[in-house]
């Protein structure tokens, strides 16, 4: 009876000491399984810190393209090129359209354009003194022959004056320019011959000779 006796208490010791051992196992592994849920939320709020930080270097890269860089250039004022005044010559309308020019600053005659008589009218140049330096016979029938004071001398003498000649029938076509100097007498001329060949566009200048009153 007493080993009975012995033997279950003996069995009551070691059921205990069983029952204690695996709630020591319960709560160990408790305790790991909470250990890995804290781990997996903090790398899960890594991850998320980590993709919401792509996102927002994304959409700043895509503002960049979409938003063009405009560099302030300063606008440039256009240039405005003054504009020289050509002196303007004093005119006198005559008898029948004609023109007078007339020295800078006096009532002496530099230019005589004639009025038209019978399709013909004269341009006539003075010197400052009166005397006539040279003269142009203009004609309108069946060929033409038409003068033009193209620009004037600061004292109003002629500077440039361009005649067109046209033989009618021809089949040639003739313009010569002349230049005067300040005293308004001629002192060059140069002879256009259309159409050119390459002989007279080589020897196709004169000089006046004021004394002669001849081209050389």
């Amino acid at each position: 009876m007493k080993r009975l006796f012995f033997g279950f208490i003996v069995l009551l010791v070691f059921t205990a000491c069983e029952t204690t051992s695996d709630f020591e196992t319960v709560n160990v592994s408790a305790n790991n399984t909470k250990r890995e849920l804290a781990s997996l939320k903090r790398q899960t709020a890594q991850l998320q810190q980590e993709i919401s930080e792509l996102k927002t270097n994304t959409n700043d890269r895509d503002s960049a393209v979409d938003s063009p860089i405009i560099a302030n250039t300063p606008v440039e004022e256009p240039k405005t090129t003054p504009i020289q005044e050509t002196p303007v010559q004093p005119q006198l309308n005559v008898k029948y359209k004609g023109e007078v020019h007339y020295f800078t600053g006096t009532k002496k005659v530099a230019v005589r354009i004639t009025p038209w008589k019978n399709n013909q009218r004269e341009v006539i140049c003075y010197a400052i003194n009166g005397d006539v330096t040279f003269t142009f016979e203009d004609v309108r029938r069946d060929y033409t022959v038409f003068t033009e004071v193209v620009s004037f001398h600061d004292n109003g003498a002629a500077n440039r004056i361009h005649v067109s000649s046209n033989p009618g029938a021809s089949l040639y076509y003739y313009e010569t320019n002349y230049s005067f100097d300040e005293e308004n007498y001629p002192f060059q001329k140069e002879e256009i011959e259309y159409p050119q060949t390459l002989d007279k566009m080589l020897d196709n200048v004169r000089t006046w000779n004021r004394e002669k009153k001849v081209w050389e």
